[in-house]
């Protein structure tokens, strides 16, 4: 039995040694020399390395300084595009020195140390994309890819995050994000403060979307403008710097112009839910979000049903100023136990407009009519405001609040917010939503 435990024990050994010899051949070459085999992440970090050295002549840190300060009050990042010194960076980061060009100068600075003067060509607020002229630099421009690198292939972002210098980071293309009214690159690798403008690329190093957001509140979530987007404005753009007396006429434009589609996306009609007998709008588009629920505790003098929704459109205008977007909410409440008495002064309190925020240096004070309507079956009381733009001709602010009348123990309360529209679009859509509510118990 010792015997031949000790057979099977020295066979085993012979059996693994021709093993290991044989997995020592594979590993060489023809010439007979070992091949080191690389790990799959210090490929990825090659490959990183060498997008980097591509980017880095056409990158730089564009800069913004109030006044005469030579301290910076804000900086992003902006890359290459075209010949004589044409870079793309986002609309928010060159805006404050776009709208108030008396307070604000724009400088880059490249990765070797130059520094020159920054002139803004042409913006596109609809999808946060501005072009610049960095005077005194010409590099070779990095090549624009129309085409969205599919889900799960590998990708890359570069910029200047925080004040660390030129960096990138590896993360994963998910492709256009589904459910979007402006089209976005879904990018889960990490976009920081300071990468904005700077350039986003495929496994083979063509530029496939510009950095333009991440949620910080979320783990490798962040967008890319997609690339065929900056190709459109290099088209359009003029060669000499944007007039600034032009400029903010080019921002009402083009927010108008924005307002309008999300508007006609939406159609002439809205879809509606029916709640408690409340035929109110619900979600009229995959763009829109919208979110239900209410308290679900017991023996509640009021029960409320709570509905919101809101479309992804919101652009970003300036440092205090948002606009482009549309919401709406609803409140659906009923009460067991109140008189009529005091479920009113209930809906009373409920009723407070949604969508009033705004730096009043930027937004005039809403202009409001109110009046008792017969709203397809039912009674209730409609209040319809708007509020100019200071500085933006031709652009308000609509809210739309609607309270029912029609029952002394429920109720609706449901208001529309929509900012930046110009006022016919405005009153034609408040229009639309007040058609949409009707009572069907």
């Amino acid at each position: 039995m010792i015997r031949l435990l000790v057979a099977i024990l020295v066979l085993g050994v012979a059996c693994a040694a021709t093993a290991e010899r044989r997995a020592g051949d594979a590993a060489r070459d023809d010439s007979g020399a070992p091949q080191a085999s690389v790990p799959p992440a210090a490929a990825a970090s090659i490959a990183a390395r060498g997008i980097l050295d591509r980017a880095r002549p056409a990158m730089i840190q564009i800069k913004g300084f109030f006044g005469t300060n030579t301290a910076e009050a804000f900086h992003g990042s902006g890359f290459a595009v075209a010949r004589g010194g044409v870079f793309v960076t986002n609309w928010h980061v060159v805006s404050d020195a776009v709208l108030y060009p008396e307070k604000y100068r724009l400088e880059y600075r490249t990765p070797t140390g130059a520094t020159g003067r920054v002139l803004v060509r042409a913006i596109d607020i609809r999808h946060d994309l501005a072009l610049v002229e960095a005077q005194g630099l010409d590099p070779s421009p990095l090549t624009l890819r129309p085409n969205v690198a599919i889900k799960g292939e590998r990708a890359y972002s570069v910029g200047f995050p925080l004040d660390v210098g030129l960096t990138i980071t590896e993360g994963v293309s998910n492709g256009r994000v589904e459910d979007s009214f402006e089209p976005r690159v879904h990018y889960s690798g990490a976009l920081n403060p300071g990468m904005s403008g700077g350039p986003g690329f495929d496994a083979a190093g063509g530029v496939i979307g510009i950095n333009v957001s991440g949620y910080r509140a979320s783990q490798l979530v962040a967008f890319l403008v997609p690339a065929d987007r900056a190709v459109a404005l290099l088209a359009r753009s003029e060669k000499s710097a944007l007039d600034p007396m032009r400029a903010r006429s080019e921002v009402a434009s083009q927010l108008r112009a924005h307002s309008e589609a999300l508007l006609t996306a939406l159609g002439p009609k809205l879809p509606t839910q029916n709640h408690q007998g409340y035929e109110l709008p619900a979600k009229p588009a995959a763009f829109v979000e919208c979110h239900a629920g209410g308290d679900p505790t017991p023996d509640q003098p009021v029960h409320i049903e709570h509905v919101s929704c809101d479309a992804k459109s919101t652009l970003y205008l300036g440092r205090d100023l948002q606009a482009g977007g549309l919401s709406f909410q609803h409140q659906i409440m009923s009460t067991p136990s109140l008189d009529a008495w005091r479920f009113a002064y209930r809906m009373q309190n409920a009723k407070t407009p949604h969508g009033s925020f705004g730096a009043p240096r930027q937004l005039a004070p809403f202009a409001c009519k109110q009046r008792n309507l017969d709203l397809n079956g039912f009674a209730a009381n409609a209040m319809v405001c708007l509020r100019a733009y200071r500085k933006l001709d031709g652009v308000y602010d609509l809210n739309v609040l609607v309270v029912s009348k029609n029952a002394s123990k429920q109720g609706s309360v449901s208001s529309l917010s929509l900012t930046g529209v110009a006022p016919d679009q405005a009153l034609t859509f408040a229009r639309v939503y007040l058609e949409a509510i009707r009572w069907k118990p």
